[in-house]
Order: C-alpha cells, then structure tokens, then sequence
C-alpha cells in the first residue's frame, strides 16, 4: 500500500509538469484616481492616470486638462493645478500652512472633457508618539541574536479611529505590501474589546522590516546601537480606507507557487471614487492628519524587558 501511494504521488507531480498556455482577454483602460491628501506644510498631490494591461510594464498615461479641487463642507476650496500630464498639486501659501483641519469633511470634485467624478472623505484625529524604543530578542536556531523597533502611542477613547502606520528605516521608506501597517482602535481590526489602548505590540513593531537573504535566512536590521535610526508617521484614516488597504494587501502580498491555487482570486480592489453613469475606475481619496517621530538608535533607547520566568 505504501510504495502504491509513492507512485501513485510521483504520478500526479510528474503529471503536472506540462505547461499550460492561458490567453488574457484585453481589458479597456480605467481611470485609476491616486488622491490621498495629507495635513502637512508641503505640497500636495493627487494622480490621474489610466491603467495598463497587466503584462505592460510601461508608466500608465496621465490625464491632462482635467479640472480638479477638494471643497470642505464649511465651503473653502482648494485648487489643485495642473504641473504634468496626469499630476495636479495644491501648494500650501506659507511654510506654516497646512492643508485642512481634523474633523472637517472634504468632497474631492474632479472634472474630465465634462465628466464629473467625486468622492468624499473626513479628516480623523491622530495621536501623539511618545517615543521609539528597541528591544533585545534572542536569536533561536542558530541565528544571531537581534533588537526590535517599536514606536508607542495610546489610541484615543471612543470607537471608530482607523490608522495607517507609515515607517521609514535608515531613510528608506517601508513600502512592500507585507509591510503596510494598519490599526483599528489601537489593534487590528473594528468589533473587538480594544479601544483607548497603547497600540497592541505587533503593530508597534511593525515598525521594524523582516528580511531574509537569498537562501531564506532572517537577516537582523538592527543588531545592536550604532547609525541605525527609524521615522514613524501616524495617519488617521476612514474606516472605509482601513478596509480599502486589507484588500490591497490581500491582493498583493501573494504566496505565489502552489499555494496560489487556494489563494483569493485577483481583482480590482474596491474605489471609493463615484462617477455619473457607474463608469468603473480604481484608486480612492482620504484626507489624513498626521503624527510623526524620529530616533536614532543608542544605548538609552534600548527598554529593559524584565526577566520571562
């Protein structure tokens, strides 16, 4: 029986070498709509562009001529011109100025040869960071032993706060699908027990990249004090982009090989951006206030972690 099930394996993986040739529909392009506004004294940016196939590597065409502003609902607007084909900014009029106010609601209004497309989006709160910290872990297995980054700040009291955590590692921004940094009321997701809390430790250190080598090995970023240093941003987000990045991330951060046969299907993830007559596009607007801070990793930046009886 057991040599039976060694060739009767054997069959089915010899079996499935034979390639298998699919052809690809051609899709129509669709407007993709980049427009994620921050409250920061900078210019801001919001991209149009039509998207490409899926074996095309090339930059997506931009949308020229459109007319585009975001309106808060007390009425004060803001222009955002055109400076290249596809990319309209808005500038703020001094080096202390911002854009928006926590709280307010804005309506992103976007014009093309007549056509009219919107969304809407309010500006959350956003806590303080208090400080980044690194811990010392133990290597298992053979590897070296290594120091974790973790940034804390407390969520505040009431439900509803959803945030995009946003890191930067030596100056190299984190920005591989495995590392968008999400939070709902300090954890992971609505509709648990969590609420006014220190942000929960995965998050906080999801602040610290995982990589590997080319054979698969943990490779430490930070093994122990030196040049090393971390920026951290907290945006505040709408519980509809909370969702908006799960499915990014469930859309990208793929298995790949075998695994993929019981992987969710690829799609277009959900926009929030409306239009006249339901033409389909992608992309989504939300407006962020945002927290930051910054830390070199030193000696007094290590935290004692008390002895794990």
């Amino acid at each position: 029986m057991k040599k039976f099930l060694i060739l009767f394996t054997a069959f089915i993986l010899f079996s499935c070498e034979e390639d298998i040739l699919v052809d690809l529909v051609d899709t129509e392009p669709i407007l993709a709509f980049d427009a994620w506004i921050y409250r920061k004294a900078e210019k801001q940016t919001i991209n149009i562009t039509r998207t490409n196939g899926y074996f095309n590597s090339g930059d997506p065409a931009g949308i020229s001529g459109a007319s585009v502003r975001v309106v808060a609902l007390d009425g004060t607007s803001y222009p955002f011109n055109e400076e290249s084909p596809g990319v309209y900014s808005w500038l703020p009029a001094n080096d202390a100025d911002s854009f928006g106010v926590v709280g307010q609601t804005y309506f992103l209004d976007v014009q093309i040869n007549g056509k009219q497309y919107g969304s809407v989006s309010e500006m959350g709160r956003v806590p303080e960071i208090d400080s980044i910290t690194w811990r010392f872990e133990e290597g298992s297995f053979g590897s070296d032993d290594f120091y974790v980054a973790e940034f804390w700040s407390r969520d505040f009291e009431g439900l509803g706060d959803a945030y995009w955590i946003k890191s930067w590692v030596n100056g190299t921004y984190l920005n591989k699908p495995g590392e968008i940094n999400l939070s709902f009321d300090g954890a992971f997701s609505p509709g648990g027990n969590a609420d006014g809390v220190t942000f929960i430790q995965p998050i906080r250190d999801g602040i610290t990249p995982f990589e590997t080598d080319e054979d698969d090995n943990f490779v430490p970023t930070f093994t122990g004090p030196g040049e090393d240093s971390v920026f951290v941003e907290i945006n505040s987000i709408t519980p509809e982009a909370w969702f908006f990045w799960n499915q990014v991330i469930i859309q990208t951060d793929r298995a790949g090989g075998f695994a993929e046969l019981f992987a969710t299907p690829l799609s277009n993830v959900e926009s929030n951006i409306l239009t006249e007559d339901e033409e389909p596009v992608v992309g989504f607007f939300c407006v962020s206030a945002v927290k930051s801070f910054g830390r070199r990793f030193t000696e007094d930046a290590i935290r004692e972690i008390p002895d794990r009886e």
